[in-house]
């Protein structure tokens, strides 16, 4: 029916506990909660997740969870030291994944996230921009993709939660035309982040030195 969003709710459990159901888009379910486990710094890297599986109505994930899990993730991104790696991404490559972006078709309350890597780019859409995120960052790690040398465009605006879940996964660069958190900033600067806005003209709004002209 025209005007109403789908949406879903994922059940899951991690080791063997219940989580908070996740509401997302239906599909691409395994991907979502890789990403989620490594977006939300529930775990210290894609190989500490042990195993992702249905069962019935509901998912079980088995993982290692790193020391700080039981900390919200905003708490330990305050700590997390900066990125390490010098990786320097091309303009004319930060723009066109933006531009990727921002042409698919609009509707259905969609938020969409490109990873571009080299010469291969995930991209990935739910209602939920971080579930958007998490989605390609599932995604490229089960193609055992190297997200230090990944450039993230967002069709939403970028927030504080987005930093952090790019910083979990080790994502180096983001960028977006719409609207940058004041808090994103900061926070991206310290750790070593580049976060860059595509108007009229690409403007990095921290670490400029990861982009070449």
């Amino acid at each position: 029916m025209s005007g109403i969003m789908r949406e879903s709710l994922l059940s899951w459990a991690l080791n063997g506990a219940p989580q908070a159901p996740l509401l997302c888009s239906a599909g691409e379910e395994e991907a979502l909660l890789v990403g989620h486990m490594v977006a939300s710094g529930l775990v210290d890297g894609a190989d500490r997740v042990r195993s992702v599986r249905r069962e019935g109505d509901g998912w079980q994930v088995r993982a290692e969870l790193c020391a700080q899990a039981s900390l919200p993730a905003l708490r330990r991104l305050e700590t997390m030291k900066p990125l390490e790696g010098s990786f320097v991404a091309p303009s004319e490559a930060i723009i066109r994944c933006c531009e990727q972006v921002m042409a698919m078709k609009r509707g259905a309350g969609l938020h969409t996230v490109l990873l571009g890597i080299g010469e291969r780019t995930v991209l990935c859409r739910d209602i939920g921009r971080h579930n958007a995120l998490e989605k390609a960052v599932g995604s490229a790690l089960r193609e055992s993709l190297d997200l230090s040398r990944a450039i993230l465009a967002a069709s939403s605006r970028l927030s504080l939660e987005m930093l952090a879940k790019a910083a979990f996964a080790g994502i180096p660069v983001l960028v977006t035309q719409k609207q940058v958190g004041s808090l994103c900033v900061p926070h991206a600067q310290r750790l070593n982040i580049a976060v860059c806005r595509l108007d009229a003209a690409l403007i990095p709004l921290s670490r400029p030195e990861r982009v070449r002209d």
